[in-house]
């Protein structure tokens, strides 16, 4: 089996090892997927920027024309030398699936193609064929762990010659998102600010260092539940532009509208909404959202809201390539709903 456990891919990544002309990373995370390809396609020794020699392809166009895919995969450098594939946005695509075990088992002589897909499950025909075609390798991504996200801190500090305490190390482990270039672009941004010091200070961290966090997150779905759905658009794009995933997006959704069922329930027993928000010491930012949800939203209406949400977040698993616009779809939807429901109560 042409594979690698989650915790083998560094080391397998710090070595050239042209074995194995296809390489398939998949994972949750988008960012460490595309760090990773980055460093299968420099380890090629191809000139990324070199058309003749180098070549970028979607997925879901290659679904329409697979023989694009065995056309680039088969030809000749024009000046000599190896060719780069590089095939973005993979999926459950059944083309390029079957085309990934024909080219593992024909592995292509001078070129090397790197495939980067969003989390697979083990039955996907894109991992098994990858997994078991002789010319291929398949690379789980998973998201950042301590150990390796503490990695990249000390790689990106010590570069720019800079140290950091156990306490600021915290701090800053706290504000970083879910997506590895995303956060490893802050701790570049961070050693740029201290440039010129021996230290990064916790004072440093809090000023430069962007957090799109929990807070962000929380604003989100009460923007959602409460029928805003002119913040959402805002709230969603930075949320992703800061890194966090799909599905800690969705599994918040799914988690509010679990507390707003059991609020409903004290609030069609005769409690009113305020003493409900009261009692479970809702943080303050929040009470105006979630006394709004509980006016719009019924206990029927949350029910089927979270028939939904269970619905989307197994589709999202099932279809990786479309987990953002699957997410994007059911906060939106939830929204206009919540907002038509408001209105009818007016």
């Amino acid at each position: 089996m042409a594979q690698r456990k989650a915790g083998e891919v560094e080391a397998f990544l710090s070595r050239p090892d042209t074995s194995f002309p296809v390489v398939l990373l998949y994972g949750p995370d988008p960012g460490l997927v595309s760090e990773r390809a980055d460093k299968v396609a420099q380890l090629s020794g191809v000139d990324p920027s070199d058309p003749f020699s180098s070549v970028t392809l979607q997925a879901d166009e290659l679904e329409r024309d697979i023989g694009r895919l065995f056309d680039e995969a088969r030809t000749v450098s024009m000046f000599g030398g190896r060719r780069l594939i590089r095939v973005k946005g993979a999926g459950n695509g059944r083309n390029l699936s079957d085309a990934v075990a024909d080219l593992a088992d024909n592995p292509p002589e001078g070129a090397t193609v790197v495939i980067e897909a969003g989390d697979l499950k083990k039955s996907a025909g894109l991992r098994l064929n990858a997994e078991r075609g002789r010319g291929a390798m398949a690379l789980p991504c998973y998201q950042d762990e301590s150990r390796s996200l503490d990695k990249m801190i000390d790689e990106e500090l010590g570069e720019a010659g800079l140290t950091i305490d156990r306490s600021t190390r915290e701090t800053l482990r706290a504000r970083l998102g879910a997506n590895r270039l995303a956060s490893r672009g802050e701790v570049r941004k961070l050693a740029l600010y201290a440039l010129g010091r021996r230290t990064v200070s916790e004072e440093d961290v809090e000023a430069i260092v962007g957090d799109v966090s929990a807070d962000t997150v929380d604003e989100t779905v009460d923007a959602a539940a409460s029928g805003e759905v002119r913040l959402l658009p805002g709230l969603i794009e930075r949320l992703t532009a800061g890194g966090t995933s799909v599905f800690q997006l969705q599994s918040a959704l799914l988690r509010h509208f679990q507390g707003l069922q059991a609020m409903r329930a004290e609030v069609e027993r005769g409690t009113p909404a305020g003493a409900v928000v009261e009692r479970r010491r809702v943080h303050f930012r929040r009470k105006g959202a979630f006394e709004a949800a509980l006016g719009a939203w019924d206990g029927e209406g949350i029910a089927r809201a979270l028939r939904r949400i269970e619905a989307d977040i197994l589709l999202s698993r099932k279809e990786s390539a479309l987990a953002d616009t699957i997410m994007r779809r059911t906060l939106t939807e939830i929204g206009v709903e919540a907002a038509r429901r408001r209105r009818a109560r007016r």
